[in-house]
């Protein structure tokens, strides 16, 4: 076997147990952003993707796992767009078509509702901080921004989330508690 064949055997293996080690973060992460089916899809999605840029794959397993969660959440954006633009067809051909917004599935009614009234890019740095668990440096990785940027983005998404949680009758602090203890 030459070098070159001993390689892409090399790249293929490692990709297997890159799979078996992180398909239950990927799928977590993609059932918490959409329904069963979607996320399911969304998780072949990203694996497909995964091993067409293998050799592209981060050597740390803790980094191809981050690279893999940012593939997610691009692949559930462009599901989502899809998702958009079949609706306004529907509506265009006279079908009444209401989009469905996935259920947040955080067991606590109040929060599903302060979530939903947040924009995307509210509920989704606190998902990462808070569903996800990861720290600021993997959130900055998955989104493609700074550290610094994480934290405000952060910050600024517990202030807007507060109001939702004291309006609806349980006043949660949300800047020395629950919400404030994701890793740094």
């Amino acid at each position: 076997m030459d070098s070159e064949e001993q390689d892409c055997d090399d790249r293929a293996e490692r990709f297997e147990r890159l799979f078996r080690s992180t398909l239950r973060r990927v799928t977590a992460y993609c059932l918490r952003r959409t329904d069963r089916s979607a996320a399911h899809d969304a998780v072949s999605e990203v694996y497909a993707v995964a091993w067409r840029r293998r050799a592209r794959l981060p050597d740390d397993d803790h980094q191809a796992l981050l690279w893999l969660l940012g593939v997610a959440r691009n692949v559930l954006a462009n599901q989502a767009r899809s998702q958009r633009r079949w609706f306004r067809l529907l509506r265009r051909a006279g079908e009444r078509a209401e989009v469905v917004t996935p259920a947040f599935d955080t067991g606590t009614p109040d929060l599903d509702a302060a979530l939903a009234a947040l924009s995307d890019a509210d509920r989704e740095v606190l998902r990462l901080a808070y569903w996800d668990d990861l720290s600021h440096d993997d959130i900055a990785a998955v989104l493609g921004i700074g550290t610094g940027a994480v934290t405000t983005r952060l910050h600024r998404a517990r202030q807007r989330l507060r109001p939702h949680l004291t309006d609806s009758g349980h006043a949660h602090d949300t800047s020395e508690g629950e919400l404030t203890d994701a890793r740094r």
